[in-house]
């Protein structure tokens, strides 16, 4: 997420909700609202316009999200949206709220929804569990949008609301200040380039072949979510996420690798690599508890990490690890990881 926010303390904001979601945004001063279809309020002496769109979003405002996303990564060095919120741009998602920002007058609003992505300059994501997050293109920050969004997104998760900074960009700790939010989760960003790695070494009883889908599907979930129980993204994985990430054009079953049970054939713990944009990610690496302390954890991270730099041949390897999980910050190191940047939470205090 790139929150930005002006230098000065803002009025507080006031949203009402119209049409499809839609909100105004005003100053304290402001006028009274004129008549309930109109959406463009000054703001800081802009014309901005805020709205709140249940999924799913049409698709050339989608794309005009993707768009924008991909221009603030270019800026920032960091991607403001999470895999998840990219995903869910498209297709209907019941429970998540999109919400667009706009430079003045976003083009042809109508009941049944924003039919134009004219002058889009920002975007907040709200998921049904609360997480949050949220981005301004940067020519246009530091003038009250970032700051628009995030009350936005406040006012439709309430206390719940749990609103992620992507790389930590300046600006994202003063605005959370400013509406009482506090740090309450990091998740590092590591980065590895190539360098020597050790053989994996299993435990005894212990077999090793690459997910075959729709043949592994449940078995596999259960044990993510017996792995991740405390996790609260990762954990509530379905057989719909699943299914999701497996139409990506990064999805290859053969880096997707599965420690099984020798004499039951159980998964006992499972590597997900990944591959896109010739830089490799260990997607996810999970034990199940029953398995857990045999060193299962570092064999199956270093069986996918020589499958990405020698049989893929890449030359940088990324990941991300939950500020909490000390065990696995300490294999990372181990194994010539550093930090790249930092992600952080901000929930209400």
């Amino acid at each position: 997420m790139a929150i930005s926010s002006p230098s000065s303390r803002s009025p507080l904001l006031r949203c009402r909700e119209i049409l499809r979601g839609s909100a105004k945004v005003t100053r304290d001063d402001a006028p009274s609202p004129g008549p309930e279809h109109e959406l463009n309020r000054t703001f800081y002496g802009i014309q901005v316009t805020l709205e709140a769109v249940p999924s799913p979003l049409p698709s050339a405002t989608a794309a005009a999200v993707t768009e924008l996303a991909r221009a603030a990564a270019h800026s920032d060095g960091v991607n403001p949206l999470s895999e998840r919120t990219l995903l869910h741009l498209d297709g209907e998602h019941p429970g998540d709220v999109h919400v667009l920002a706009y430079e003045g007058d976003p083009g042809t609003i109508e009941v049944s929804g924003l039919q134009s992505a004219r002058n889009l300059v920002g975007y907040g994501a709200l998921s049904p569990d609360g997480s949050a997050e949220l981005f301004v293109a940067p020519p246009f920050r530091r003038q009250g949008f970032g700051a628009a969004l995030l009350r936005m997104l406040l006012d439709h998760g309430g206390t719940r609301t749990s609103v992620w900074a992507h790389g930590r960009l300046p600006g994202a700790d003063e605005l959370a200040h400013r509406l009482s939010l506090e740090i309450t989760r990091e998740l590092y960003f590591l980065r590895r380039t190539r360098a020597s790695l050790p053989d994996p070494v299993w435990p005894d009883g212990i077999d090793v072949r690459t997910f075959v889908p729709g043949q592994d599907d449940a078995a596999w979930l259960k044990v993510n979510a017996a792995a991740f129980a405390d996790h609260p993204e990762q954990g509530s994985w379905t057989a719909a996420d699943l299914a999701e990430r497996f139409q990506q054009p990064w999805f290859d079953p053969d880096g997707f690798f599965l420690a099984v049970d020798s004499a039951t054939g159980a998964i006992a713990g499972f590597h997900w690599t990944k591959v896109e944009e010739g830089i490799g990610e260990v997607y996810v690496v999970g034990v199940s508890p029953t398995h857990q302390g045999q060193g299962l954890g570092k064999a199956l991270t270093l069986q996918g990490l020589h499958h990405l730099q020698t049989t893929r041949n890449l030359n940088e390897i990324v990941l991300y690890v939950d500020g909490t999980n000390t065990p696995a910050r300490a294999l990372y190191t181990s194994l010539n990881f550093t930090t790249a940047a930092l992600d952080v939470q901000y929930t209400p205090a």
